[in-house]
């Protein structure tokens, strides 16, 4: 297949919606000879933070010399995004090519009698044959929505990392924080090492399920936790302590005091990892969560004399955790806001967490059929808003109404960072 041919195949399985369960990965994992099985993996899930986490690790290991894959989801620009090796995305021509090979095994599975694979599955099987290929020896393997029924969870990790849990994605995981922690303490595995930063009842769930699996569980603020925290808007030092009182220096140019705590997690499945694996060091631990870049959470740009921040801040959780971030380090300067929210997220949450009452807004739509109608959104605003037909448009428009040393902020959701990327490196070119 060509990368054009892959494209059209996944939009095509697109159609299957999301179908939580495992027989459909296992019959394709099946047929391709289980590749999963060819490396050593780390698997990630959470409410928030897993793609941070999932890249602090990722960077870690590559800067320790170690041949790295790395899955995770959604892409902002490109599908090549999700699959990558040593830090490095797959080429079209590969990603056409290993498309190929598991659309032949979706074949074989059909004529089996099993039932059409996701396009997440397929993705999925893709991934974990693509790494085989290029001979990983860890991948770092984020999920896609809960954990128990996530077609990663086939794997047996080194170890497991549940990041937080708070209400989002309620149509597959329940209602309560208890109901989608139990998803997501689906990916703990029989004597393989917990790390989590959950709180409250969600940790109950977490804590049950690992004495059921005995799994060691290490809990953030009890066995490990951050001792003291400096910001900057280049991003922020962080002395990191475990309960045995061993301590690291730490920095990160991700910002906010909930990366604070993502580097504490990923800092702690890397103190694990150094056990058996002497090729991490403090030195490449240290160098490699400072050199972890992450698009689109809360990344501060600039382009003709204004201040540029994106960040996906697409649930109540992101959005509260995008609201502490501004006033830390820009306190109540008024900014103005490209926005677009998906229409079976809590908009309200979402709005309160990002909008203040002299902000202005331009709503657009994000590409895809969950959006939420960008002119019913601007009346939400408890602002002044406009909607706009583009995220291109948005953006022009507040670029118009601007001045050199206003702030513009592109949020509200994940999708809508890809065309304003492009948009920016267009006009940063230019």
């Amino acid at each position: 297949m060509t990368y054009e041919e892959a494209l059209t195949y996944l939009e095509g399985c697109s159609s299957f919606g999301i179908k939580p369960g495992l027989e459909r990965i296992e019959a394709l994992l099946d047929v391709l000879g289980h590749p999963e099985k060819a490396y050593k993996t780390i698997h990630v899930t959470g409410t928030n933070g897993k793609g941070s986490v999932t890249s602090f690790i990722d960077t870690v290991l590559v800067t320790s010399g170690i041949r790295t894959g790395r899955y995770t989801s959604p892409h902002l620009v490109s599908y090549t995004e999700r699959f990558c090796v040593n830090n490095r995305h797959i080429t079209e021509d590969a990603f056409g090519a290993v498309i190929g090979k598991v659309a032949q095994a979706v074949e074989t599975v059909l004529a089996q009698g099993v039932e059409s694979p996701t396009q997440f599955e397929i993705l999925t099987a893709a991934a974990f044959l693509f790494f085989k290929e290029q001979e990983v020896e860890y991948a770092v393997i984020e999920v896609g929505l809960g954990g128990l029924l996530d077609s990663t969870n086939v794997i047996v990790p080194e170890v497991a990392v549940i990041t937080n849990v708070t209400v989002d994605h309620q149509q597959y995981c329940g209602t309560t924080v208890e109901e989608i922690a139990t998803h997501k303490a689906g990916i703990i595995k029989k004597g393989v090492p917990t790390v989590t930063a959950a709180q409250g009842g969600a940790l109950d769930v977490i804590e049950a399920k690992a004495k059921e699996m005995k799994s060691p569980l290490y809990v953030f603020n009890r066995d490990f936790t951050i001792e003291s925290r400096s910001v900057s808007r280049q991003g922020q030092m962080i002395t990191w302590q475990d309960k045995k009182g061993e301590k690291s220096l730490l920095f990160t140019g991700l910002a906010g005091i909930h990366q604070s705590v993502n580097l504490a997690c990923a800092t702690m499945v890397i103190r694990i990892l150094m056990k058996t694996e002497k090729r991490i060091s403090d030195e490449t631990m240290r160098e490699g969560l400072a050199r972890t870049k992450w698009p689109g959470r809360f990344e501060i740009s600039s382009v003709e004399g204004r201040t540029i921040i994106f960040d996906g801040a697409h649930n109540a959780n992101g959005a509260e955790a995008f609201s502490m971030t501004y006033r830390e380090l820009f306190k109540e300067t008024p900014k103005r806001i490209v926005m677009a929210i998906l229409a079976d997220k809590d908009i309200g949450a979402i709005v309160g967490g990002l909008v203040g009452p002299h902000d202005e807004v331009y709503t657009v739509p994000a590409p895809t059929p969950r959006s939420s109608d960008p002119e019913e959104l601007a009346r939400k605003m408890p602002c002044h808003a406009r909607a706009f037909t583009s995220v291109s448009d948005g953006l022009e428009a507040a670029m118009e109404q601007s001045h050199e040393g206003d702030i513009i902020v592109v949020a509200g959701s994940l999708y809508i960072l890809g065309e304003a990327s492009e948009w920016l490196a267009h006009r940063q070119k230019h």
